[in-house]
């Protein structure tokens, strides 16, 4: 056990494992080369993980590089494992989250939805989901519908029709400003 008031205590969590942590650098990725690739890169994820490479490539530690760009020490261990994988390559390609659930529907099927929601067939996310249903086999909730309707960038929501026993003059007056005169006040 080591005491907490000793020097060895106050180590950074690197110098206190049993290996020497390095990271075999390729050729091309000097400090410069990915100072200049942080950047220029546009992508938030992306570019903070170029700048805690470029900060160790500098000679940062694991602990002050994640200091410095926000994350955690293991967040770094695992860029480097990514780097040592492929290289930049894989590190700029890593998408963070997974990749979610696979699709219920095929992207053939996912298409002639999407027309068909563009003809405005469906007025509710229920027709949609019992058309799905019976189609396809495939069992949605209202939830899930929304959401591929989204994913799908389609809208599935139309205006509600008028109603059979309203005066459209009457409408189209209120919306300019007039009014049928029942409402007026009296003087």
């Amino acid at each position: 056990m080591i005491p907490y008031d000793s020097p060895r205590h106050r180590k950074g969590a690197e110098e206190m494992r049993g290996k020497v942590f390095a990271v075999a650098w390729r050729e091309g990725d000097t400090a410069e080369a990915l100072k200049a690739a942080y950047l220029a890169e546009r992508d938030r994820a992306v570019r903070t993980r170029l700048h805690g490479l470029w900060l160790l490539r500098a000679g940062r530690s694991l602990s002050e590089v994640a200091g410095v760009v926000g994350v955690d020490y293991r967040t770094v261990q695992r860029w480097v494992a990514w780097y040592r994988q492929g290289g930049l390559a894989i590190v700029r390609g890593r998408k963070m989250g997974g990749t979610g659930q696979v699709p219920y529907l095929s992207p053939a099927q996912e298409a002639e939805l999407a027309a068909e929601i563009g003809t405005g067939r469906f007025r509710q996310g229920e027709e949609m989901r019992a058309h799905i249903a019976k189609r396809y086999g495939v069992s949605y909730t209202i939830g899930g519908i929304y959401s591929l309707a989204e994913r799908l960038a389609c809208a599935p929501k139309v205006p509600r029709p008028g109603h059979a026993k309203a005066d459209p003059a009457a409408r189209d007056a209120f919306k300019r400003g007039g009014s049928s005169g029942r409402s007026a006040r009296p003087a």
